[in-house]
């Protein structure tokens, strides 16, 4: 049989790509650059439903992009941010620069255009008896940014991910983080070390120090509206019942009383915990990438 060795270029050129969104998807801070190969299928088709588009039309302008994921760690609940989390922060976004596409992508005339935003740290609301760093007074996090397409970097629709904070300039956020040190894999650059959040219910709106209010999914929502929309869904028998839900509308010390009071989800889970962060600390200060 003849092979379609066109076919298997393109094959191979869309292999590259995807492991180069990849590894630059385990970078965003968001959940959904957990499952990598999960995020970079959706992350290119996946649209708001607001902005639907004909199959193998051009894209909206205006669009947005919805990345989904599986998540690094449970996030919905005060026990799984006190069981996973080092630090809990109130953050200001100060600045952020666009990272660039790889050569092979503007090649080929379509890829990803991350962010890379400096988190200012404002408050401290929780930290771990065991963390794996101290709290930061300001760190790096790389964000979602925009999908180019047409062969122009111009011609770009924003991305986020699905249900949570775009994290952007202007707006104030609470997160529960985790650091992560640096990976090494054969063949391959260093992923460098940094902060991650737990999961898609780890961030949270925060502007004018209310829960729930600011920035989602790159709309801004009111704390009125947050408060509506988080008592529609104020159930906790609810599988999607969030942290997010029960705190809407109330402020950073319900917020620290309620982790405070909070406890870790498994014995073993905890221990798990506390020796995973110890040790990467200590890996940390002893190895780097070859």
């Amino acid at each position: 049989m003849e092979r379609d060795t066109a076919a298997d270029g393109e094959g191979d050129r869309r292999v590259r790509r995807l492991s180069r969104v990849t590894r630059l998807a385990t970078l965003v801070g968001t959940a959904a650059a957990v499952t990598a190969a999960a995020v970079c299928v959706t992350a290119l088709v996946a649209r708001d439903p607001s902005h639907a588009e004909a199959a193998g039309g051009a894209a909206t302008s205006g669009g947005l992009i919805v990345a989904h994921g599986s998540d690094r760690h449970p996030s919905q609940t005060a026990a799984d941010w006190v069981t996973y989390a080092d630090h809990v922060v109130a953050v200001t976004p100060v600045a952020e620069r666009e990272i660039s596409p790889t050569a092979e992508e503007l090649e080929h005339g379509e890829g990803l255009i991350l962010r890379d935003v400096t988190l200012r740290v404002d408050d401290v609301l929780w930290s771990s008896d065991t963390p794996g760093k101290p709290t930061p007074a300001s760190f790096a996090w790389v964000a979602h940014g925009w999908q180019f397409t047409g062969g122009d970097t111009a011609h770009r629709e924003k991305m986020t991910g699905e249900d949570q904070p775009r994290i952007e300039l202007g707006h104030s956020y609470v997160m529960a983080i985790e650091w992560q040190p640096p990976v090494c894999a054969e063949g391959d650059d260093e992923i460098p070390g940094q902060w991650r959040g737990l999961g898609s219910d780890s961030n949270i709106p925060f502007d004018g120090k209310v829960l729930g209010q600011g920035e989602s999914q790159g709309s801004v929502t009111s704390g009125a509206r947050a408060l509506a929309a988080a008592k529609a869904e104020d159930d906790p028998d609810d599988p999607n019942h969030s942290l997010e839900d029960q705190l809407t509308g109330k402020g950073a010390s319900d917020l620290a009383r309620a982790l405070q009071n909070a406890e870790p989800t498994g014995t073993s889970s905890t221990a798990s915990s506390a020796a995973k962060k110890g040790a990467a600390a200590r890996t940390e200060a002893t190895t780097a990438c070859e």
